[in-house]
């Protein structure tokens, strides 16, 4: 007996039965008054009985009384409306058939109903009040103890983190405003607390609070929303840097670190993901899946950084069969262990191959017959490529012919070739290398059965080579930070974000296979000094004081900024907008296969000269006497 009222959902249980008894002999005397004695008393009793039990048997059947009342909420009222009015309705024809509801005034049952949804939401909302200190009169703000904040964001993460400091004795934080990007919300209270106004005005804002009161004046400014551009976030780091104030932000919903019982919620300090962010792009999930569905797919580079992420995300969409293909033992073990445990129903194959070697690569074709192809093997790091320039050729180039030439082999339904920026105006090897590749790609798209797609875009915030994990690694060990030149500048965009708007690019359709190029919006290019001194920030120390910046001078084939398109191209629009389209002019396939093959051979004997003249005939742009004249004229500088 004791242990069932142990049990809190059974306690409601029995509250809920008991107040449905309660009200229907309420709603009587609130429609009868002094006459309430006119109503039979067997009529009082079997009414109470009835309603008692069809109201216990809908409750049950509902779940009503499994709501937990600290976190009541509008879900829990709908669910109260439909149990009374279900428990109403069977009531009403129950009483009709076996009374004909002689002696009992009809009108008591819309009074009924009205007084047991207020009955059962009102217990539910007087405890969550209770719960949640609201009967106090005290204001969180008013603890001495707490750290003054200001939330960056009128956001739902805003309204539960002021919600959680409000039911916590001591706080740790108390919120003296809210700043927002949309300043028509200036003015406006979330739990009490005040929009005070927009980023822009957030020194004004600091200052005010100061002269109002000392001890509210900011320690801490805490992002509350995912919509805060990179460059806003960068610079209320600056802000905060020279104010004395720190900076953190709030987890996403999705990623919530809180205790089940205390819910709290735990502020984390800003990273270098949030200082490059840009607004999560919306996608068409549904097309994406419908591409890959059931399909074999084959990543070539699979253990890279992009081949890798494309991998983790292809299998959310449930393919046949994911092919795995890199030339390093390593990386394939370690990737093909880490998906094992992910996936089930999910045929995974990995093999060892070099996409340089011909004959390899159409076997695996042969063999496997995959459907779909994403070709993300390459060399890709500029100053290796540059000293290195016939392995980056034989890679880049012979490889990508390898791989689209057994995909016309075998009738392979698409090919998704990444690229680069790097490839417009070509600076150095990688980037010719790249570029050649691309207008390979495009000269197949009319002759062939296979559907030839090239994605174009920019750095991968914390890929191998990229300039962030080597910052991060320079500050461990107290720097300096080593940046190339004062003016270098860099798109960046998170390899998860990248790997999704490849797959998306994938998916989209062009009235015409023309050969287009689908490059990714990069937003704006960051100086890679600012980042350096953001980061040098973020660990709480001074650039150029605590940690020095030191600028080692351009290496071989760096551009000091890159592009996404050439100034001649068309660039149109996609119906999704972080996507657009570029069309330059594309040469015909029997020119340029004859081009290359020369330049394959040319690479394979080991005639570097005869590769550089080749590679600039291919891509006029490209010129390396050009380049080194203007690599000796910017170090010179």
């Amino acid at each position: 007996m004791f242990s069932f009222f142990r049990n809190k959902a059974n306690l409601v249980y029995f509250h809920d039965i008991f107040v449905t008894a309660i009200c229907f002999n309420l709603s009587i005397f609130l429609r009868l008054g002094s006459e309430y004695n006119s109503i039979p008393n067997s009529l009082l009793i079997y009414g109470t009985i009835l309603i008692t039990i069809i109201g216990a048997t809908v409750y049950r059947l509902t779940g009503l009384y499994k709501g937990i009342w600290r976190y009541a909420s509008i879900n829990d009222l709908i669910n109260i409306v439909k149990a009374s009015s279900i428990t109403i309705a069977i009531f009403l024809v129950m009483m009709f058939a076996i009374t004909r509801l002689e002696s009992f005034p009809r009108s008591v049952l819309f009074i009924n109903w009205f007084v047991l949804v207020m009955s059962l939401s009102g217990s539910r909302a007087i405890y969550r009040l209770y719960k949640d200190k609201k009967f106090f009169l005290k204001n969180i703000s008013d603890n001495e103890n707490s750290i003054p904040v200001v939330l960056v964001g009128a956001t739902d993460r805003a309204e539960l983190f002021i919600r959680e400091m409000g039911r916590n004795n001591n706080p740790i934080h108390k919120i003296v405003g809210i700043i927002d990007i949309n300043r028509n919300r200036v003015g406006r209270f979330i739990r009490g607390v005040e929009i005070l106004g927009s980023i822009t005005e957030i020194s004004k804002i600091i200052e005010k609070l100061e002269k109002e009161n000392k001890k509210n004046r900011p320690q801490k400014i805490i992002i509350a929303s995912n919509d805060i551009e990179g460059n806003i976030i960068r610079n209320l780091l600056t802000f905060a840097d020279k104010t004395g104030i720190s900076l953190a932000r709030l987890p996403k919903i999705t990623d919530l670190e809180s205790d089940v019982n205390n819910e709290k919620l735990k502020v984390k300090p800003v990273d270098v993901f949030d200082l490059l962010s840009r607004p999560q792009a919306l996608l068409d999930r549904n097309s994406m899946k419908k591409f890959i569905y059931n399909k074999k797919v084959l990543i070539s580079g699979a253990g890279g950084t992009i081949g890798s992420e494309l991998v983790n995300q292809i299998i959310n969409y449930q393919p046949k069969e994911i092919i795995l293909l890199d030339n390093s033992e390593f990386l394939l073990y370690k990737l093909e262990k880490e998906i094992e445990d992910k996936i089930k129903n999910i045929k995974i194959n990995a093999l060892l191959a070099d996409i340089k070697n011909t004959r390899r690569i159409d076997s695996i074709f042969n063999e496997n017959k995959p459907e779909i192809i994403f070709h993300a093997a390459a060399l890709k790091h500029v100053p290796i490529v540059e000293k290195n320039p016939l392995e980056g050729i034989l890679t880049n180039v012979h490889g990508t012919v390898n791989i689209a030439e057994s995909c016309i082999k075998h009738n392979v339904a698409e090919m998704v070739l990444i690229s680069t920026d790097k490839a417009v105006n070509p600076f150095s090897v990688m980037g010719a290398t790249k570029r050649i590749s691309e207008k390979y790609c495009q000269s197949l798209a009319n002759s062939s059965k296979t559907n030839f797609k090239i994605v174009r875009f920019g750095n991968v915030l914390g890929s191998t080579g990229s300039v962030v994990p080597l910052f991060q690694k320079q500050l461990q060990k107290g720097g300096p930070l080593t940046v190339t030149h004062p003016k270098m500048k860099r798109y960046f965009m998170t390899v998860r974000e990248a790997v999704e708007l490849v797959i998306q690019s994938a998916t989209l359709e062009t009235k015409k296979k023309t050969g287009e190029i689908y490059v990714l919006e990069m937003g704006q290019p960051i100086a890679i000094t600012e980042i350096a001194e953001q980061l040098i920030r973020l660990v709480g120390l001074r650039p150029n004081k605590d940690i020095k910046i030191k600028f080692t001078g351009l290496r071989p084939g760096e551009k000091i900024q890159e592009e996404l398109h050439y100034k001649n191209e068309k660039f149109t629009k996609t119906k999704n907008k972080s996507i657009f389209i570029v069309k330059p002019k594309i040469e015909t396939y029997k020119k340029l296969s004859e081009s290359l093959k020369e330049l394959i051979n040319l690479a394979k004997n080991g005639e570097l000269d005869d590769c550089y003249k080749k590679m600039s005939e291919i891509v006029p742009e490209y010129k390396k006497t050009k380049v080194e004249n203007l690599q000796k004229e910017r170090v010179a500088k």
